[in-house]
């Protein structure tokens, strides 16, 4: 059982995500870790150690075991921006993972790649059992939380005139916050065909380069995971031009959300 007085250790890929975070945080002291820089300090009155783990796989697992060795933290969270999978989901909507995948595992053959679960030989009654998943009565929790927070506007001067209309949010509709599956792979999905790919092939509602690598730290150490993101782009043919253009932005979004959650975990 986990020492509720430990502190939850929070893992962002990018400086963009971790200053989303550190503008709410008190009471903050640095330390250095293997060359990066650890914040710690009290969110909303809450112990945590907030590090830029670097982007993809490797960057976010290590990072993830040593903070929790080094502090002794009682949970895992990756707080940042992904890109969306789901047609019905649109920049600036947020995540929270009840099923975390990772995408690039497996026995890649002629046609498809078939996941498998990662760390482990994919033989017997694990073959199939690939994702890393919310224990039910977090989830539960969560997902009621998730129907209470309501997300501040995006501003208008985001896009261009001539911006496609696919990117825009239609006029009145408010951002969501929902449970989802999310995705994580070492590659920036830039490509229309392998969006619906994903899409189609995992039930996914976002993609990203980390979550489920600390989803499997966290199985090898016992510790919860929740991995919270705010859609930056589409991981379409333009998701390269909307990434730059949007991630600084929506970033605070999934810290909105993380502040409601964390007296949850």
């Amino acid at each position: 059982m986990s020492d509720q007085n430990a502190p939850l250790a929070v893992i962002c890929a990018m400086a963009e995500e971790k200053s989303a975070l550190k503008e709410h945080m008190s009471f903050m002291e640095t330390h250095d870790l293997l060359g990066r820089t650890v914040t710690i300090g009290r969110l909303d009155g809450h112990d945590v150690v907030v590090a830029e783990s670097g982007v993809g796989k490797v960057a976010s697992a290590v990072t993830a075991a040593l903070l929790a060795r080094e502090f002794g933290c009682r949970g895992l969270v990756v707080s940042g921006v992904a890109g969306g999978l789901d047609p019905n989901l649109h920049i600036g909507d947020t995540i929270i993972a009840h099923s975390l995948v990772q995408h690039d595992y497996g026995h890649l053959h002629d046609t498809a790649l078939t996941p498998f679960r990662p760390g482990i030989p994919p033989l017997g009654e694990h073959r199939r059992d690939y994702s890393f998943d919310l224990p039910p009565d977090l989830a539960g929790r969560l997902t009621r939380v998730a129907e209470e927070i309501a997300l501040p506007d995006l501003p208008r001067d985001l896009l261009s005139p001539d911006a496609p209309t696919a990117h825009r949010r239609p006029d009145g509709l408010a951002r969501r916050v929902l449970m989802g599956r999310i995705l994580s792979g070492d590659q920036f999905i830039n490509s229309e065909t392998v969006r619906r790919r994903l899409h189609r092939d995992f039930a996914a509602q976002a993609v990203e380069m980390e979550g489920a690598a600390v989803a499997q730290v966290g199985a090898l150490l016992g510790l919860p995971v929740v991995v919270v993101r705010c859609l930056s782009d589409l991981a379409g043919s333009e998701s390269h031009l909307d990434f730059q253009r949007f991630v600084a932005a929506v970033a605070p979004g999934a810290a909105i959300v993380l502040r409601r959650i964390i007296r949850e975990l």
